[in-house]
């Protein structure tokens, strides 16, 4: 179900039918931006490598927290100039976490460095049919809109999206990017660099026989080689090459049960192809902010 914090805030509602889901409202907080006190639970990816600055530009790192002291990270993706594309599982927590206190920062390399901006957080919107099934999540995607709109430059550009008939194998060129773990409860190391590692998509088949819950609007990618994303991780991209050069495939949503890096347990992704209509929908329901 949706996962905002509650109370305090208007309520919206959808006025459109979407082919994939019923009319439903979406409960939506404003908050204006909180301090950044606290120390975070430190969450890269296994067996990923040091990024170049400035080659994953559109790379967010997620700083969220519900108190101000706890705080833990995701992934997430620059879509234009005040939004954000991440999973709706890393804002579904307990404590439920306050967009006051959360941060988005953006044009980051090494997380102990100065980031190009760090952005407060006017509200995020999950997908109406976002469940936590305990091991696995369904339609894991949320938006999250900035308080302010940002400036684009080498170090912080928007993320290209997929056509719905794109179609990637395991031959295709794909990454994924991110500051998590770079192994079961093992941290990244100061001064946390991005992480990024090649990485091949799974055949449906084979996706399936490792996750038996993966529906049509999910994909697998790693795994043979113990290598794919960590805690920490999630909510970061799966980017791979098409004719228009890089575009992201997916949404780093969840792993294996028995944690990273486990040979021959991929990772799922959300399949970003299926969820076109809902991201234009959020996305440029506000045109003035993208101009």
């Amino acid at each position: 179900m949706y996962k905002a914090a509650p109370a305090a805030g208007p309520l919206l509602h959808w006025v459109k039918t979407m082919a994939f889901c019923r009319l439903l409202p979406l409960l939506v907080l404003i908050h204006n931006t909180g301090d950044l006190l606290g120390a975070e639970v430190r969450s890269g990816i296994v067996g990923g490598q040091d990024a170049k600055r400035g080659h994953w530009p559109w790379m967010a790192h997620l700083n969220i927290t519900a108190d101000g002291r706890t705080r833990w990270r995701c992934g997430g993706t620059i879509l234009g100039r005040q939004w954000v594309l991440t999973a709706a599982s890393c804002w579904d927590r307990h404590p439920k976490p306050k967009e006051t206190r959360s941060m988005v920062w953006v044009g980051s390399h090494a997380l102990q460095e100065a980031s190009a901006r760090y952005m407060g957080i006017l509200y995020f919107i999950s997908h109406p049919q976002y469940r936590n099934l305990g091991n696995r999540y369904l339609n894991d995607i949320a938006l999250i809109k900035l308080k302010k709109p940002l400036t684009f430059s080498d170090n912080v550009k928007p993320v290209s999206l997929p056509a719905a008939d794109d179609a990637f194998s395991p031959s295709s060129d794909c990454w994924i990017a991110g500051w998590g773990n770079v192994g079961t409860n093992v941290k990244l190391q100061d001064p946390e660099t991005l992480q990024q590692l090649k990485i091949s998509v799974v055949p449906q088949a084979a996706c399936k026989r490792q996750h038996p819950e993966v529906t049509a609007d999910m994909l697998c990618a790693g795994g043979d080689d113990g290598k794919g994303a960590c805690e920490g991780d999630y909510g970061g991209p799966l980017v791979c090459r098409s004719a228009r050069g890089l575009v992201q495939v997916g949404i780093a949503s969840y792993g294996s049960p028995q944690g990273c890096g486990v040979r021959g347990r991929a990772g799922v992704y959300t399949q970003v192809s299926k969820y076109l209509s809902f991201i234009d929908y959020i996305h440029h329901g506000e045109a003035p902010d993208e101009a």
